[in-house]
């Protein structure tokens, strides 16, 4: 019959009949969209430690746990509903224990069909749907070139000198190349520094520091279409609230990351135009 179609040729995320590729956990096809969603969203996590979203479509808004204490999986109340029965979601809900498809023995429920060796389909979704790096072959000891680093606000004499030139509008071609000749760029606050204002203030020196830091990188970041490998740090010394650091970091469009010490905060990002 032209009006059925089989479970693989539907993606079971959204779906849509766009099929990309096949689920890697369950019976059933996958489009474009949920295969890029699914690679970003699958591993990431919550604070307790359970999946942050949907095993099946990696979306969802209201979550449903799994009971099982060794299982970190969690199923949307639209998929439960759509894939196994309608009225599934509120009675799994009213259920004082419930196991997940993935833990339950029986692998068949509704349309939902658990795949056999789902952990290796899982490995082989990734490995054929990633986006690998290119792993480079490391060069001998005497085929290595130096890097050009420069560190900005660690002797602040020189470096805030150089970066009064970019205050400019019109900046000199000679330091716009000085700049662009540089293979990292690391920055960081300074633990000497008053604090009269706020970081917010456009009058802190903390907040100067900050965006003469930003100026310069504009200037030093290669273009998209170099091939010229470019990395950048800016570190925070234990200068700014959290509320700052969180500014900062979305200031920067990069997730702070912090160190292994309690003592040591940072954020940081890596730019490599490949």
């Amino acid at each position: 019959n032209e009006n059925q179609r089989s479970i693989e040729e539907i993606c079971i995320c959204c779906g849509s009949f766009q099929i990309h590729t096949q689920h890697p956990l369950f019976h059933g096809g996958i489009c474009t969209p949920c295969t890029e969603n699914f690679l970003e969203t699958f591993f990431l996590y919550d604070d307790d430690g359970l999946q942050a979203y949907c095993t099946i479509c990696c979306s969802g808004k209201t979550l449903l746990m799994c009971d099982d204490p060794t299982c970190n999986r969690c199923y949307c109340l639209e998929c439960l509903d759509v894939l196994v029965s309608p009225g599934t979601a509120e009675k799994f809900k009213a259920m004082n224990t419930w196991l997940c498809f993935m833990c339950l023995p029986l692998s068949s429920n509704g349309l939902l069909k658990r795949k056999k060796r789902w952990r290796a389909k899982l490995k082989c979704f990734y490995d054929q749907e990633s986006n690998h790096l290119e792993i480079y072959q490391p060069l001998s000891a005497w085929e290595r070139k130096p890097i050009n680093v420069l560190s900005l606000f660690d002797n602040i004499t020189p470096e805030r000198l150089l970066a009064s030139l970019f205050e400019s509008c019109t900046v000199p071609q000679s330091e716009q190349d000085r700049m662009r000749a540089m293979s990292l760029l690391f920055g960081l606050f300074i633990f000497d520094v008053t604090l009269p204002f706020p970081f917010s203030s456009s009058l802190s020196p903390l907040a100067w520091y900050f965006y003469q830091y930003h100026r310069i990188l504009q200037y030093g970041k290669p273009p998209e279409s170099s091939q010229r490998p470019f990395f950048w740090m800016f570190v925070d010394n234990l200068v700014l609230e959290k509320e700052d650091r969180e500014t900062a970091s979305r200031f920067f469009k990069v997730h702070r990351k912090s160190s292994p010490s309690p003592d040591c905060f940072f954020f940081t990002s890596c730019l490599l135009s490949v």
